[in-house]
């Protein structure tokens, strides 16, 4: 052990002896001071008016916060919980308190007077872990120390005692390889940058934005020493990363016989391989691992290790023995250590969990909010575990949580009878945001009594803003019963920016894996707003108000991007040039008050995160920040793996420089193409936005504005404004032909909550011959914020009607008054018209499908689950001649509704279509929100096993496969001109003349949804 490490070590076994009251008066003191030093802090000088003193841990941490002789007394377990001790004192006594996002401390007395009444706490689990493997990636990369206390002070006050630290994991690494042979360029080529290192420690990547300059890995390394001493002293568990095998690629080309499995890829990423643990390699190599862990950082007695993490191989090495040599290697440099793992997917693997002695691992689970999780206990067979949340992906500006979820689960899952729940588990992927919830889930573990929601919110309020206030209150019911009551039907996780996503007429979310819709009552949201407008004005001197109220109005305006989105499809679509100029420009406008709104928070600010960047790591560390926040990879990360926009941030920067650019040249390109009659033309989004991180222009680092005045201004705008009336208009059935009808309904709705619609009329419009007549009353109508009307009329078609296209629009306006001001709005339906199908085609329907031809297009309306596996739910109009060898399919799919992420449209080969289980089966299409995609079966089963798919596209796009041999080449043109390569497949069992189609599924995972979707240019030659 090195000098600092004994000193390190005897300083430990002091703060032991105090704890247990068997050291002296200065021994004591010492042991306090710590906590004392993080109060000073905090408070600055008034933490020098507190008695503090260390009482023997039992079963559990407690505190008591007491006063006698003017003095104020926390005695607690930990310095850490003379922390937590002092915050609830903070919020009890003073109407005070510190969070993540914003502070109230300014009306702090000169004076810390003494509580009431003695008031004490007890955790009700020993582990409260803190912090998700992504934290260092997506929340401060290039933090300092500084930065790091205060970020462990905060999460001490909230009573958390273990914390993940995969700072400085790189420089073990780097010592560990050098060991056995590698030289130090090459290790820290491998190594990628700080924002990136998360999920090289996952196993799922390597190498991007290296080489690491070794100053930095020393930098990042004693700043991670620091702070893991500071985590200590604070009497907290470090968590530090463990050793499951991840090497670099040609780790056994180095080393004769080392087994090393292929991991494949991870999102676009190569992964690194995976040394067996069996092997005696790796035993090698894991000893060195923790020896050096150790030697730079000491010993910790948790240690956090994701074997075979999202989509991981185990190959030929079996889970269950692999398992085993990883815990036999940790036990054998820490005996008593705890394994931690991550509860994810399909993590632990249940031969994990069979193969090791489980009362020594804890699995943090990440997805305890998720509605389908009801029986950890079962799932993981009695292994210990922590009630976890992930209520934030990727630090997405986005307020809300699944509260109702947690309240709902924990104390049910913590009080079962042999139940295994020993702790819980706050894991965003990145902190820094949502004080609620934060301040929420970390009660969990330290009230004695179910927490109501309502009483809960209510004390929120008043210690956030440090007075009670009703209109405080009432906004923070609101939230309550809104953004912050998810019940983790869907990922727990609230919608995220469409002003920050990749623009797209059907864009459903910003980030790839987050919610398509809002997961909560909009017009009830917005009522949260005008509330906290209203409180007394004396709260505006409270920073956490501030916040507050920056962040309400942020998301306010926010929501409105998925009311404006899809009136601006439906102009562009019916090609009403008025309406779609009118609808962006508003669009640019929204998203210009919102640069000039978050520039008031400092929290919200793109420079302070990329000076601290440049400064610690010059270029490379700049452009290691601009990429996790954007493109956060290459091209194929970015596009093929979906990882673009993950971050989703609106920060100012990022939305004027960034988001407002590309959806400015987007409606440029399709105002080109309604003015022309052309195709838009195509954008590559990856080129525009990765010229961004490589640039080093400057952003403010310091806020302006004033935040009161700024979200008022929010509110004015949003109240006056009349585009908030979506009109949503759908036909059943969604087929209109000669002598037939349908029944036309339009729901018009008051998506906003801060003003009413009054004098609403409904008029539809429909195609030349075609009749209305009207089933509901029309009249005028009066909507409140969030209330709705609807209407329906019955659509006939005369008998000698025809059409030109296979698909018909059906339109309906809405005209209303908001305000003082007149407004209007129309939805549309497209309904398939047209003639059926007669030969030369054939139809294929497995999705209760309808089809039509007309002219030289065709279309198809029909549903459908999925297209995968052993799900073969889509329609097809056959193609004559079929695919023989040098044969080359076309078409260009016109439109697509937006059914599923993964509705697809396009061609279909497979040696019968009308036979599921047929060999030579493949397919190309266009999705909504995946862009093209090229699947095949090439495992001989007639099951589709194996897609690539390229991000970007969407309808219209033209589609080609071309036939050599037994290989089929996909490749996907924008314009029709110009053509982009997606791939080579070889299908199993490809006949000499395979059937081929254009096709079509919802892919609606089960929701019922159908949709249409149209082709024209169809060709085989």
């Amino acid at each position: 052990m090195t000098r600092r490490r004994t000193v390190l070590a005897a300083g430990a076994a002091g703060a032991g002896l105090a704890a247990t009251g068997l050291a002296g008066p200065a021994a004591a003191q010492d042991a306090v001071e710590p906590a004392r030093a993080a109060l000073r802090r905090l408070i600055g000088r008034r933490a020098d008016q507190l008695d503090l003193s260390l009482t023997p841990r039992g079963d559990t941490d407690t505190y008591q916060v007491s006063g006698a002789g003017g003095r104020l007394h926390i005695q607690a377990t930990t310095p850490a919980t003379i922390l937590t001790g002092f915050r609830r004192y903070l919020g009890d006594t003073l109407h005070a308190g510190i969070w993540w996002a914003g502070t109230n401390l300014d009306h702090l007395p000169a004076r810390l007077p003494a509580p009431a009444a003695p008031i004490t706490g007890r955790a009700d689990v020993p582990h409260r872990f803190a912090l998700n493997d992504t934290n260092d990636g997506y929340t401060g990369p290039y933090w300092d120390l500084d930065r790091w206390r205060r970020e462990v002070d905060i999460l001490a006050l909230h009573g958390f005692n273990e914390i993940l630290v995969y700072l400085g994991a790189d420089a073990v690494y780097r010592d560990t390889l050098r060991e056995f042979g590698y030289p130090d360029d090459e290790v820290r080529a491998w190594i990628p940058a700080p924002a990136h290192q998360p999920w090289w420690l996952l196993q799922n990547m390597s190498g991007f934005g290296s080489p690491v300059a070794a100053d930095l890995i020393e930098h990042r390394a004693n700043t991670a020493a620091a702070l893991i001493d500071h985590i200590r002293a604070l009497g907290m568990t470090p968590v530090l990363p463990g050793y499951f095998g991840t090497v670099p690629p040609d780790f056994a080309d180095r080393n004769t016989g080392a087994h090393v499995v292929p991991q494949g890829s991870w999102c676009g990423f190569t992964r690194p391989g995976w040394l067996d643990p069996r092997d005696d390699h790796f035993t090698r190599l894991a000893a060195a691992f923790y020896r050096h862990s150790a030697t730079r950082y000491g010993n910790t007695t948790m240690y956090k290790m994701d074997l075979l993490h999202e989509g991981g191989t185990a190959g030929d090495v079996p889970v269950g023995p692999a398992s085993k040599a990883v815990e036999t290697a940790l036990r054998t440099a820490h005996p008593d250590a705890t394994w931690v793992i991550l509860g994810w997917q399909d993590n632990p693997k249940k031969d994990t969990i069979a193969a090791v002695d489980t009362s020594r691992m804890l699995i943090v689970d990440g997805l305890s909010e998720h509605a389908d999780k009801t029986d950890r206990d079962t799932d993981w067979s009695h292994t210990p575990y922590a009630f976890g949340t992930i209520f934030n992906y990727g630090g997405k500006s986005t307020l809300g949580a699944a509260g109702a979820a947690w309240l709902g689960k924990y104390r049910q899952w913590r009080d079962k009878p042999g139940g295994a729940l020993s702790g819980i588990a706050l894991m965003p992927e990145a902190g820094d945001n949502n004080a609620a919830a934060l301040d929420l889930f970390a009660s969990l573990a330290w009230t004695d009594h179910t927490i109501d929601a309502r009483d809960f919110y209510t004390d929120y309020a008043t210690r956030r803003y440090g007075r009670p206030d009703r209109h405080a209150t009432a906004a923070w019911q609101t939230l309550r019963a809104t953004a912050y009551a998810l019940d983790g039907t869907v990922k727990g996780e609230p919608q995220d920016s469409l002003f920050a996503a990749q623009p797209s007429l059907s864009a459903t979310s910003g980030a790839g894996w987050s919610p398509d819709t809002m997961q909560y009552d909009g017009a009830t949201f917005d009522q949260a707003l005008p509330l906290l407008l209203a409180a007394h004005p004396t709260l505006r001197h409270t920073d956490a108000y501030r916040y507050d109220l920056v962040d309400v109005a942020r998301q306010t305006l926010t929501n409105r991007s998925r009311i404006l989105l899809p009136q601006i499809a439906a102009a562009y679509h019916a090609g009403d040039t008025a309406t779609f100029d009118e609808l962006t420009a508003l669009w640019l406008d929204w998203m210009r008050l919102l640069e000039q709104l978050v520039a008031s928070r400092g929290e919200f600010l793109l420079g302070p995160a990329l000076t601290t960047a440049r400064r610690t790591a010059g270029d490379a560390g700049e452009y290691d920040q601009r990429t996790i926040l954007t493109v956060w990879g290459d091209r194929n990360a970015s596009q093929v793996g979906g990882l673009h926009d993950y971050a989703n941030r609106e920060w100012h920067g990022l939305i004027g420089d960034v988001y407002l650019d590309r959806w400015r040249r987007y409606f440029d390109s399709l105002r080109t193409a309604l003015a022309t009659g052309r195709a838009p033309t195509p954008i590559d989004w990856y080129a525009l936005t990765d010229a961004w991180t490589r640039r080093t222009n400057t952003y403010r680092s310091h806020p302006t504005g004033d935040e009161h005045a700024l979200a008022t201004a929010v509110h004015r705008v949003l109240t006056a404004d009349t585009h908030q009336v979506p009109v949503a208009v759908t036909a059943d059935p969604a087929v209109l032909v000669a002598g037939a009808a349908t029944t036309l309904t339009a729901r018009i709705t008051n998506a906003s909550g801060l003003s009413d619609v009054h004098a609403a009329t409904l008029t539809p419009a429909v195609p030349d011959g075609a009749t209305a007549t009207a089933l509901d009353p029309t009249g005028s109508t009066t909507l409140g914020g969030g209330a709705s009307a609807t209407v329906r009329w019955r659509i006939t078609a005369p008998t000698d009607w025809h059409t030109d296209q296979p698909t018909a629009t059906l339109t309906v306006r809405a005209d209303y008054r908001a305000g003082r001001t007149t407004g209007h709005a129309t939805g549309t339906a497209r309904v398939l018209a047209g003639a059926p199908i007669t030969a030369p085609y054939t139809t294929v329907n497995f999705n209760d499908a309808t089809f039509a031809a007309a002219g030289t297009g065709f279309g198809i309306f029909g549903g459908g689950r999925d297209m995968w596996g052993s799900t073969n739910q889509f329609a097809a109009i056959v193609l004559p001649g079929g695919l023989p060898d040098g044969a080359t399919a076309t078409v260009r799919v016109v439109l697509q509704d937006p059914t599923g992420p993964w509705a697809r449209a396009g061609l279909v080969v497979r040696n019968s279509l009308a036979t599921n289980g047929s060999l030579g089966y493949a397919n190309l299409a266009v999705t909504p929100q995946h862009g093209c995609a090229l699947s095949v079966d090439d495992n001989n089963d007639g099951r589709l096993n194996k897609v690539t798919s390229a991000a970007g596209p969407v309808a219209p796009v033209t589609l080609r496969l071309t036939r050599a041999g037994d290989s089929l080449t996909a490749a996907y043109s924008p314009d029709g001109t110009t053509w982009n390569t997606l791939g080579t497949v070889r299908p199993t069992g490809l006949a000499a003349t395979p059937e081929v189609g254009i096709f079509m599924t919802a892919a609606n995972g089960g929701s019922g949804a159908t949709g249409l979707a149209t082709f024209d240019t169809v060709s085989v030659h």
